[in-house]
């Protein structure tokens, strides 16, 4: 009987991390969102126009760089982001923004059918400083069909 503990506790082991390591790599955004948004937004320390954009989590990066890429390719901009989990299954992919007074700061991202996103960890300068005025942000969310 002890043989076959042996032999079988390797396998379960490995069984075991497969399942674990899975659920991990499936815990972030594996697809490009695209969007369009009608209004500017900042990531880190860039303003962003209007316009169309492509959000991808780095997958070299260890899940925690994502790139924020304009259509037309002119703008990139870097993010450190981690995973996060929403409260809700989205139907589609969603974008979550603080807004303090007439700026938007990119907050949290949700690939469509997937609970777990990414959310934005890099603090830039001007939204550092609303927070050291105590200014409240506001949260809202646009849905990307």
């Amino acid at each position: 009987m002890k043989s076959h503990l042996r032999k079988l506790g390797p396998i379960l082991v490995s069984l075991f991390l497969a399942t674990v390591g899975a659920q991990w790599v499936h815990a972030q955004i594996t697809d490009e969102i695209q969007a369009h948004l009608d209004h500017s937004f900042v990531v880190g320390n860039t303003t962003l126009p209007p316009g169309d954009y492509t959000f991808r989590v780095e997958q070299d990066s260890e899940l925690a760089v994502m790139t924020v890429t304009s259509t037309t390719g002119k703008t990139t901009v870097d993010v450190l982001v981690q995973q996060t989990t929403a409260n809700h299954t989205p139907v589609h992919s969603e974008l979550t923004f603080r807004k303090y007074g007439n700026t938007e700061f990119l907050n949290k991202v949700f690939e469509r059918g997937s609970k777990d996103g990414a959310q934005v960890t890099e603090t830039g300068r001007q939204e550092e400083h609303f927070a050291k005025e105590s200014l409240q942000a506001t949260e809202h969310t646009e849905v990307q069909k």
